[in-house]
């Protein structure tokens, strides 16, 4: 059986290279220690998890806008890229998100992955980051889980909340060897690892192109000379599904929808 295909995403800075890495138990995937994002090109790591083969992805940033390496529709562009192109299929989506935030552009990137893309055929879970200062760390998702829940972002629950409060951070090398958040860190090891084998689907879904656009065919007649009558046939291309759906869940118009997936369709 081909190793599983599981996806990490998110907005740059958000730690989702240093996430992958502690699921590796090494440092591989290249981190960024600034607002800059650093990954642009989607990166395969395989791993072998407690006995399960696993390919992990690191992917573009989401919503770096100007000021980061990676545009805000080329990163969604190559995201999606990625995922119509694993012809072994997706098993996981894992969104890495930053305490405390989150904003509009957060659940428009779960709602077009989660819903639109994959068609909520692909369990998705979450893994909270920066949570170091949190004792406990899990005591967070309690504490703001109603704040998710009113953007719709719902994470799987297949087995636990489908969500992992963690730190990718083992904070400063103390005196004596030790770093500040080692304790913090292994514990979060643990309940990412346990994040991923317990959610990922088995058999995989493919992910295949969102239908944004459609070809119709008009058919008119015209009579000429002599009482010949000429058939002509012209394609029109219409709007699909995919348009009326990024419309309504996120919220904007029909012709910017029409936009945004003129973008997606090219890639």
């Amino acid at each position: 059986m081909p190793p599983q295909n599981i996806v990490f995403f998110g907005e740059s800075g958000h730690g989702k290279s240093s996430v992958i890495n502690m699921v590796l138990g090494y440092d591989k995937a290249e981190t960024s220690s600034n607002a800059m994002g650093c990954t642009f090109r989607s990166t395969p790591y395989p791993h072998q998890l407690s006995g399960h083969d696993l390919v992990l992805w690191d992917t573009a940033g989401l919503n770096e806008g100007d000021q980061g390496t990676v545009t805000d529709m080329k990163a969604v562009t190559s995201l999606y890229a990625l995922l119509k192109s694993l012809e072994g299929g997706v098993s996981l989506l894992v969104f890495c998100i930053r305490a405390p935030r989150i904003n509009d552009a957060a659940h428009k990137n779960w709602k077009l992955f989660r819903e639109i893309i994959c068609q909520k055929q692909v369990p998705i879970v979450m893994a909270i980051t920066h949570l170091e200062n949190e004792d406990p760390m899990e005591g967070w998702w309690k504490e703001n889980e109603n704040r998710f829940r009113a953007y719709e972002m719902n994470p799987c629950k297949e087995y636990g909340s489908g969500v992992a409060c963690i730190t990718a951070s083992k904070g400063k090398l103390r005196k004596g060897g030790r770093h500040a958040f080692q304790d913090e860190y292994d514990e979060s090891q643990d309940t990412i690892r346990r994040l991923v084998v317990d959610n990922y689907l088995r058999v995989p879904w493919r992910v295949r192109p969102v239908e944004w656009f459609q070809t119709v065919i008009s058919t008119s007649t015209k009579t000429g000379w002599c009482g010949k009558v000429e058939v002509i046939k012209e394609k029109h291309k219409v709007n699909g599904r995919g348009i009326y759906e990024l419309a309504s869940r996120w919220g904007i118009s029909v012709s910017e929808a029409e936009s945004l997936a003129r973008i997606l369709e090219g890639s």
